[in-house]
């Protein structure tokens, strides 16, 4: 993908940079609003700075939503088999997304995204205001999970550990962790792949823990909106992008 990398070279670094914000721990992420970043990784970050701005807040997370949905059956009369993988549905302002997370080749990743879910994190159960997609880059990615409307970044769990090279690849529908140039420095923040992304790939690489199962036009939508620059977030949708609901199916 050399012409991918050629058109959205910069669109790359500032997402790095800024998803370093958004992997801070409590919400003090990037805050650099600079658009010159030396930094090659491909990491749709929480925010949309393009400075590599370095706020990890370190520490594994090895939260312990046992996010692989298996019933093992015991045999007995009653014989469920083992439960499919596990799905999650958000509702969005321009629709519905559902995703089938696979936490056989990204356990740790799975388990930390199903807490987030668990939490109300997401769409604001939590108390702490609903995230958006605060950043759109069509023919690349959407990103979203750490921010809210008012573009303030959401205090998260630790980092976790990068699963990327586990056989799951970020082509068009997957679903992947969003991170700085520190390859384990992943929280809350996905993005969803609009286009086959090969070099996203490419060792450290970003882990994809799940595809899109159905709502495939509504992303489509959203890499149609219009789009501006806020404040030291680059690629913000103007009309905003909420998450409403999210479910396990």
């Amino acid at each position: 993908m050399s012409d991918l990398a050629a058109r959205h070279g910069l669109a790359l670094v500032l997402l790095v940079a800024t998803l370093a914000p958004a992997c801070g721990d409590t919400g003090g992420g990037d805050t650099s609003g600079t658009t010159t970043s030396s930094a090659t990784a491909t990491d749709p970050t929480t925010d949309g700075t393009s400075g590599a701005a370095t706020t990890s807040s370190d520490g594994t997370s090895t939260s312990g939503v046992d996010s692989s949905g298996d019933g093992s059956s015991s045999g007995g009369t009653e014989s469920t088999g083992p439960a499919g993988p596990p799905q999650v549905a958000f509702e969005t302002t321009l629709g519905t997304i559902v995703f089938e997370l696979d936490p056989v080749a990204a356990p740790i990743t799975t388990a930390n995204f199903l807490t987030y879910v668990d939490g109300g994190f997401f769409e604001g159960a939590d108390g702490n205001g609903a995230t958006i997609f605060h950043r759109v880059i069509p023919g690349f990615v959407v990103q979203g999970g750490g921010l809210t409307e008012s573009l303030e970044q959401k205090a998260t769990l630790p980092p976790i550990v990068n699963e990327s090279g586990n056989g799951l690849l970020n082509v068009r529908g997957a679903i992947s962790m969003a991170r700085t140039d520190d390859p384990d420095s992943a929280t809350s923040q996905f993005f969803l792949n609009l286009v086959d992304n090969d070099l996203l790939d490419d060792p450290p690489g970003y882990a994809v823990f799940g595809s899109v199962i159905e709502g495939m036009e509504v992303v489509d939508a959203m890499a149609a909106v219009a789009t501006t620059t806020m404040g030291q977030y680059e690629d913000v949708p103007v009309e905003p992008i909420v998450v409403l609901s999210v479910t396990r199916m």
